[in-house]
């Protein structure tokens, strides 16, 4: 996945946060337990005179003294002030590592580097905010393919075989998105209400994200009720070029739109992906001779001539769940 620059900010700012809280923390501590033992404020001091002193000594400032017999010496008596601060904690009835740093990340220690490389935190932290950004143009909540239940649709009923159908659509739908690319297939998901339609894009936008693309997944009930809003200057966008310019163009609910003033708009959206060669993945609860009958030829030639169709058949989903 290719991070954005966003991303990158968002997932310093996160870890600096949680080098301050464990920073923060250990104070807090140090406070509670050098109020028993004054003789650990005294011990902290020496730990930390080491620490610079050894950093003296590696960059071999220390007078007289060779860098590699100076650094064994430090690190001697850093071993026994740390010794002695254990001894300390463990004699008033608290943990030996009581004054360690707690980190969320122990590997990195919470900086987002290990040895030279990016630590798994902040590779974690970089997917979730890029996943986040983008999808953001996506109106409909994700979800993941292993959620599809295959089990709610019929092996029999009066449109045919409904699992075997919607078995095929699946494995469809996950190659379709295992392989994407801005030159894949545009599809068309016909169907009755409640089939999963929305369902099975919602999977496909979320894998399609993962890999980085960009993705518009909106219904197309407001897609027009914004176009006409920016039109007449009700509202400033330009959902147009958002729609033209995404990876992956998915319009939910065909049909639901006002069909004599988002016509025109429509086969400019459709055309306009054609054109580019871009996928566009549009659902409707029509049938082929509804769309037919709704929309003129052009709209009508451009979905059927352009899109592949893959129908949806069985019972409402959302009554069998319940």
């Amino acid at each position: 996945m290719k991070y954005t620059e966003q991303a990158f900010l968002k997932a310093d700012a996160v870890l600096s946060d949680r080098r301050k809280t464990a920073e923060l923390q250990l104070q807090k501590r140090f406070d509670e337990v050098s109020k028993i033992s004054h003789e650990l404020i005294e011990v902290d001091r020496k730990i930390k005179s080491l620490n610079f002193e050894l950093l003296k000594a590696i960059s071999n400032r220390t007078a007289g003294v060779s860098a590699k017999d100076a650094v064994i010496k430090i690190k001697e008596n850093n071993l026994q002030a740390h010794k002695k601060k254990e001894d300390i904690l463990k004699s008033i009835g608290y943990p030996p590592d009581y004054l360690e740093p707690v980190y969320q990340c122990s590997k990195c220690m919470d900086t987002g580097e290990v040895d030279g490389h990016r630590c798994e935190c902040f590779t974690k932290l970089l997917e979730e905010f890029t996943f986040e950004q983008r999808s953001k143009d996506c109106e409909f909540e994700l979800h993941d393919f292993d959620q599809f239940k295959l089990d709610l649709y019929p092996k029999h009923n009066n449109d045919g075989d409904p699992y075997d159908q919607m078995s095929k659509i699946y494995q469809n739908c996950l190659s379709y998105a295992a392989g994407f690319d801005c030159r894949s297939d545009s599809l068309l998901f016909i169907g009755n209400t409640g089939l999963g339609k929305t369902f099975m894009c919602s999977c496909i936008a979320k894998s399609v994200l993962q890999k980085g693309y960009t993705v518009v997944f909106r219904s197309i009930l407001k897609v027009m009720e914004d176009i006409l809003a920016e039109h007449f200057g009700k509202r400033t966008g330009n959902t147009l070029d958002d729609l033209k310019d995404a990876d992956l163009l998915i319009l939910d609910d065909l049909g639901s739109e006002f069909s004599d003033q988002s016509d025109p708009m429509l086969y400019q959206i459709l055309n306009d992906r054609i054109n580019l060669h871009k996928p566009t993945i549009v659902t409707t609860n029509m049938t082929a001779q509804q769309i037919n009958s709704r929309y003129n030829e052009r709209i009508f030639s451009r979905l059927f001539g352009e899109f592949k169709v893959l129908p949806f058949i069985g019972n409402d989903i959302r009554f069998e769940r319940k």
